[in-house]
């Protein structure tokens, strides 16, 4: 009798075991999955306790040019500044043009501070939110304080304000700054066709001019911040905007590709002071493409990115979560064409997640077992990246902390 009671007891243990743990990756992932986007709202109470207490949550995007993406993570920014205890937005814009324009954020207005600041592909209704939120709460006691880290120029704030400041003492360099700061764009566009005269001519117009502004800066920087009211931070915003210019394409035209890393490097260092030294101890939202955040490298590449630094640095208190779509219609920002996509290979990523039938799916890698069920987690998928060369295959556990997945997405919102 004895014996029957402990088989018994084995089978119902066995039973419950099995019951416990799905027993395929398919069954797995839908118990271990959380649907964001319950009856058409966001809930992000499942992504919130992923997070935990970390500093700094750095949310990615497979494409700049998805205006799904935007309305979520405008979405997830107010939830990580109203439940969690954020305080701090970086966007990937420029260093100069979002930090002077929001230490002025008292003569914008919320689409004004958009479209000052930010790169014109984010410029988007979707975006538009955040941007009210941030207007909103400039004035309490905990504002949701705006910043970006990028070197390069994402408007023509920084431009504006130079060329004001230096019209006492250089007009010339005044009224002809931004045609010489865009030469940046002229010999980026140079290098990529292989015009070695033509990427030294403008490449030497974009440096001599950022040191010959940033000389004029400092040889008169009482007067200029008494003449234009300018506070030792906006000051030194300025100062450094300009250092960045000239160590962001100091480069010989043989090495001129090794610029995609450097960028990202003097992005890491642009954040890493910010938070070190103008936001020290306030929890930080960083805003990116995915290949700005991740933790290690896709397969087969092999430049250190803004989140490789940033892991390094900040250890755990660091969470990369990368951002997908299965299917839609992305806008390419710089062909200006919309591109049709729908990723329903097997080996897919986004298709593996939407088919546990969440529109809006979220998948916690940190701290991942490897098992049976989750063995593909740790082997290559692919996924798409627009602005990553279209198709890249990944480690998930390696490369990202979280996930999310959409199901579906068109292009942005623009204004007319």
């Amino acid at each position: 009798m004895k014996s029957i009671k402990l088989l018994a007891l084995f089978i119902f243990i066995t039973f419950m075991s099995c019951a416990q743990e799905p027993q395929t990756p398919e069954a797995w992932l839908l118990k271990h999955t959380f649907e964001l986007e319950p009856n058409g709202n966001y809930d992000f109470t499942a992504l919130g306790k992923a997070i935990g207490n970390k500093r700094i949550v750095a949310i990615g995007e497979s494409s700049h040019g998805l205006g799904k993406y935007y309305e979520l993570k405008a979405a997830l920014v107010k939830y990580l500044y109203e439940e969690k205890g954020f305080e701090v937005i970086a966007m990937e814009g420029g260093l100069g043009d979002i930090n002077l324009a929001y230490s002025n954020i008292d003569t914008l207005s919320a689409i004004g501070l958009r479209n000052s600041t930010i790169f014109g592909n984010f410029r988007a209704a979707e975006a538009t939110p955040m941007f009210e939120l941030i207007k909103d709460q400039s004035t309490t006691e905990k504002p949701l304080h705006f910043t970006g880290y990028d070197t390069q120029a994402s408007s023509d704030y920084v431009q504006n304000v130079l060329s004001k400041m230096l019209k006492p003492y250089h007009k010339e360099l005044s009224d002809s700054i931004q045609t010489r700061l865009w030469s940046y764009g002229r010999a980026y566009q140079a290098g990529n066709k292989g015009d070695s005269i033509g990427f030294i001519k403008h490449r030497d117009i974009f440096l001599n001019t950022s040191a010959e502004a940033e000389m004029i800066l400092i040889q008169n920087s009482v007067e200029i911040k008494k003449n234009f009211n300018l506070s030792n931070f906006q000051f030194n915003i300025l100062k450094r905007t300009l250092e960045m210019f000239q160590k962001s394409y100091n480069l010989p035209f043989e090495k001129r590709y090794q610029g995609t890393a450097l960028r990202d490097k003097l992005m890491a260092e642009n954040l890493i002071w910010l938070m070190e030294e103008i936001y020290p101890d306030k929890k930080i939202i960083v805003w990116a493409h995915n290949v700005h955040i991740e933790n290690a490298n896709a397969e087969h590449q092999n430049i250190k990115w803004m989140g490789h630094y940033l892991k390094e640095t900040y250890k755990d208190q660091y969470y990369a979560l990368g951002l997908f779509a299965y299917k839609g219609n992305t806008y390419q920002h710089w062909t200006k064409k919309t591109i049709p996509f729908e990723n329903n290979g097997a080996n897919y990523l986004e298709k593996k997640m939407i088919d546990t039938g969440k529109k809006a799916v979220f998948l916690n890698l940190e701290k991942m077992i490897q098992n049976e069920n989750t063995q593909w987690l740790f082997e290559p998928v692919n996924a798409y990246e627009v602005e990553n060369m279209g198709e890249v295959s990944f480690i998930p556990t390696k490369r990202l902390d979280g996930m999310i997945t959409v199901y579906q997405s068109e292009i942005p919102t623009y204004d007319k």
